[in-house]
């Protein structure tokens, strides 16, 4: 377990509320609170996170505070919510397992994520609390304090201990300078504890752990030796007896786990580097990776309704209407007449009154999801009992994939994503453009708050010369300015030592895989875990290619699997589409995995290249930060929105930045100039793609800076995961090549 109260019963995976007692003693010691921005709070102030306060006056860990919301959120995004959380848990299982086959399961997941009697990913709603992330607690940690002068260490258990017996006024024969040791073990099961001498050691009499407290001369007291630059130089003194000692402490639950397995008939032999803590410093990165993600809100609950397993032939109805691939379904006419015949009347006449007042419900209303299900049982009964044959989507691709994609990443779900880009452009392009305040405009055709001289026709009819110009140099076949796009973020967790399932833990010139455990953030008094979830509404640019240039683009570049129409690529996309995976693991530049040139992967990376494209562009165009502008990508569409990260109000940079320097926003993302690496040659001949060019930080980036390269945009050699010897790129602006 994480730090905290051990509130989850192991075995049940239930939540234990606390008693009366315990509630009122935490009200008592209770942590003192901090305010900071709500962004902060969320990621970099997270639970379990080490920091300094103000002034230096101390290293803390913050502590969750619970502040849940006045208003209970939205079903629709709530449920996203969890929904993003459970697939995330169920990849970093599955990613953890195939580097680590013989993990135990409580060595990948923490127990709010995982039920270890049923073997099964597990995130139940009861346990968690969607939380406002505006004030967090704090406490000092770690608790082992250094005297400047001699060493000499001292460590207390807890905040009370320190406060009953506190650190003596002098050490040994001169006036003592007490300090924080500001180094702490970490290990990727997901603890860190302080840099203490005392160890721990499995007793076999009794089955447990326990930790050493003294030397084997049976002295208590250590002098830490730390004035070498690194770490493996470090070393304990006992000051009984001066026996020096290694940095070394085990992970207990790891070390009581392993040893009580290995113990067991047939049990497995283990290595201490899988046990033993790493020494970190408590500023680095390494010691708290927070685990977040994001999503664009939708008015329409039918989005998460459709994801869901019982509803796949409403699903496969949807997509043949958004791409016009024909759906072949019985009438009404027809299945009365076949109900009527097997003596099923009343059934259609209940149907079709259950369908009458479906119809009628608003969107939210209480009764509307109870309805729609029983109209869906009903029509399952009669494909039961084989009286109708389903629908069938003239495409046994598709078809499959709704029944596969269960397993697919979340993120990189071309049909999931599909799906919300229909809802997307109906509620934030369509229904945008109406009303008194538009909150969609399209740039081609601006309003006066893009364009001064809007008004004018003269003015008016050479800046739509001009953007359509460079629409054509880039690609672009719309582009629509949107206020006030709602953003959700959450954060729901953390690792430790790496923000990756695997950790590659190096010892005697080898390296030895070990699994990285997801926590949840620690509990709070009440036994809830929170889920930190911030909502923003900034301004948004929403980009959509032209289809025929990218199918051009992809047939120069002899990429598989391609339609003859343009219109058909988004069916190609979907139809063609195999799981990325949650970390794009087949498509990291390790070495050359001699992949063929598929459709989806490279409409992808030309998409993500050219979102961070004109990120880098809006970020020196606009004034915001590269790392204040997000992405999301609609890769089956075509499509891709960037937009102003933050929780600060919006001053509408992007509205100035389009109505100052258009022009040159655009024609910034196809300078050569802008095209071109500081690092040279090497970055080209590495994929096209590194922090000195095209990258952003993971933070702003919706694919941790893979499936990424210059080398489409502008030509270039092919991304390392394709075959040895592949042929160059031809670049997507370089449309005179392929036009």
């Amino acid at each position: 377990m994480s730090g905290g109260a051990k509130t989850l019963d192991m075995e049940r995976g239930r939540k234990r509320h606390p008693s009366p007692e315990e509630t009122e003693a935490a009200k008592k010691s209770a942590p003192p609170i901090m305010q900071r921005s709500r962004a902060q709070i969320a990621t970099s102030y997270a639970p379990g996170v080490l920091m300094t306060w103000e002034g230096g006056r101390g290293i803390c860990k913050s502590v969750p505070i619970k502040m849940p919301f006045s208003q209970r959120l939205p079903r629709n995004v709530s449920d996203t919510i969890f929904e993003g959380v459970r697939e995330f848990a169920e990849s970093w299982k599955e990613r953890a397992r195939e580097g680590c086959p013989d993990a135990p399961d409580e060595f990948i997941l923490d127990d709010a994520f995982y039920d270890l009697a049923t073997k099964e990913v597990r995130v139940n709603q009861t346990d968690f609390v969607l939380n406002q992330p505006n004030v967090v607690g704090y406490v000092p940690y770690p608790l082992l304090f250094q005297c400047g002068d001699c060493g000499t260490v001292r460590e207390y258990k807890s905040v009370a201990e320190l406060a009953d017996k506190k650190l003596p006024a002098r050490c040994k024969d001169h006036e003592s300078r007490w300090t924080q040791v500001d180094v702490v073990y970490a290990h990727w099961y997901g603890t860190i504890e302080p840099l203490s001498p005392y160890n721990y050691t499995f007793d076999d009499r009794t089955g447990t752990t326990r930790q050493i407290t003294h030397c084997t001369c049976g002295w208590q007291h250590f002098t830490l030796k730390n004035s070498a630059p690194v770490f493996s130089e470090w070393k304990y003194v006992c000051e009984g007896c001066g026996t020096p000692r290694d940095l070394k402490k085990a992970e207990r639950h790891v070390l009581q786990k392993l040893k009580t397995d290995s113990l067991q008939p047939g049990g497995r032999s283990f290595e201490w580097i899988e046990i033993d803590m790493l020494p970190v410093s408590y500023r680095a990165s390494s010691a708290f990776y927070p685990q977040r993600a994001s999503f664009i809100e939708l008015r329409e609950t039918k989005v998460v309704e459709l994801m869901r397993t019982t509803h796949a032939e409403e699903l496969l109805q949807k997509l043949a209407a958004i791409h016009s691939i024909p759906y072949q379904e019985p009438s009404d006419a027809e299945i009365e007449a076949i109900l009527e015949k097997a003596g099923k009347q009343e059934d259609w006449d209940e149907y079709t009154f259950l369908r009458k007042t479906y119809q009628k419900r608003a969107e939210g209303a209480p009764d509307r999801a109870d309805l729609g299900n029983a109209m869906r049982k009903l029509r399952e009964g009669w494909f039961d009992a084989g009286l109708l044959e389903r629908g069938r989507l003239q495409s046994e691709a598709i078809e499959l994939a709704v029944k596969i994609r269960k397993d697919w990443a979340r993120k990189f779900d071309p049909i999931r994503l599909t799906i919300e880009h229909a809802a997307f452009v109906e509620e934030h392009i369509q229904d945008g453009q109406t009303g008194v305040r538009k909150t969609a405009v399209d740039v081609v055709n601006p309003d006066i708050t893009l364009m001064e001289k809007a008004g004018v026709a003269e003015e008016l009819k050479r800046y739509q010369t001009d953007i359509r110009d460079l629409f054509g140099k880039t690609g672009i076949s719309q582009m629509y300015l949107l206020r006030s796009l709602p953003i959700c973020e959450y954060s729901f967790g953390y690792t430790r030592v790496s923000s990756t399932p695997v950790y590659q833990r190096e010892s005697n010139n080898r390296k030895v895989p070990m699994p990285v455990r997801l926590v949840a953030f620690d509990t709070m008094r009440d036994g809830d875990r929170p889920i930190y979830v911030t909502q923003q509404k900034n301004e948004a640019l929403y980009i959509k290619l032209d289809e025929q240039r990218v199918l051009k683009w992809l047939q120069k570049n002899n990429v598989e699997g391609l339609p003859a129409s343009a219109s058909d690529l988004p069916r190609a996309y979907l139809e063609s589409y195999e799981d990325f995976g949650q970390f794009l693991d087949r498509y990291k530049n390790k070495e050359r995995q001699g992949r063929s040139r598929e459709l989806a992967p490279f409409v992808y990376m030309l998409l993500h290249s050219l979102s961070h494209q004109l990120i880098h562009s809006l970020a020196d165009a606009s004034g915001l930060d590269r790392d204040g502008i997000g992405e999301y990508i609609f890769p089956a569409d075509l499509a891709f929105t960037i937009y102003r990260k933050g929780m600060t109000p919006d001053l509408a940079n992007i509205s100035a930045m389009w109505r100052n320097h258009a022009m040159n926003f655009l024609r910034r993302s196809i300078d050569p100039r802008m095209l071109r690496c500081g690092s040279g040659s090497l970055c080209d001949s590495r994929g096209g793609a590194c922090p000195a060019c095209i990258m952003v930080s993971e933070i702003s980036c919706s694919a941790s800076n893979l499936l990424l390269s210059r080398s489409v945009l502008k030509g270039g050699p092919a991304p390392e995961w394709e075959a040895p010897g592949s042929a160059d790129i031809v670049g997507y602006f370089d449309y005179g090549s392929y036009r």
